[in-house]
């Protein structure tokens, strides 16, 4: 497995799984950055998910299985959409959709049946990761993390076209957007360009 080095901008693991289709909202620019079985174990093991070790080797289990790995890449992707559809809704303060929370509720049903207890308070699953379909499970206990506590400091980037979400931890929470050294200074070069044009004219 080649080393990779995700974007990892969301301050939690489920943003930024959520956050490997970049510019998601300008349909001439998307890219899937989980685009195959090989870059979903790659980028749970570079982002922390897993460690790399353990991505490695059920990288190899996918490569002796492409139809088992094919399907765990497209549990992925429907667990991802609907993710990103709940994402949307709780930054423009919409009710969630009924078949986004399905589809997390049966990927956190399948986690729990695999999931086991360590003997210590408080009570948290731990799942211990032995096939490529573990990982969509590991997502799915890691979304309810996220999705069951408060997401006041949830921010979606207000670049055009950007649509990366993170979590707001600046001291003033003002932060906009994903990267200031890359959305953010576009917003400012569009800005000078803008105030140019209009002192020209």
């Amino acid at each position: 497995m080649e080393a990779t080095t995700p974007e990892l901008i969301g301050g939690h693991v489920v943003l930024d799984f959520a956050n490997t289709i970049a510019w998601r909202l300008d349909e001439r620019r998307t890219v899937d950055r989980v685009s195959g079985p090989a870059e979903l174990l790659t980028w749970a093991g570079a982002s922390g998910l897993l460690d790399a070790d353990r991505a490695r080797a059920l990288l190899r289990v996918a490569e002796a299985d492409p139809d088992g790995a094919a399907h765990t890449l497209r549990a992925a992707r429907r667990l991802r959409t609907a993710l990103l559809h709940l994402l949307d809704a709780a930054v423009d303060g919409l009710p969630p959709r009924r078949e986004d929370l399905a589809v997390v509720r049966r990927c956190l049903r399948d986690a729990w049946d695999r999931a086991e207890f360590a003997a210590a308070l408080p009570l948290r699953p731990e799942l211990d990761v032995t096939a490529p379909d573990d990982v969509v499970r590991a997502l799915a206990l890691e979304a309810a993390e996220l999705l069951s506590g408060p997401l006041a400091n949830l921010r979606r980037c207000r670049g055009p076209g950007c649509g990366w979400f993170f979590l707001d931890r600046s001291r003033s929470h003002t932060r906009q957007w994903c990267r200031t050294g890359d959305c953010g200074n576009r917003e400012r070069v569009r800005r000078h360009y803008a105030r140019s044009r209009d002192t020209r004219h």
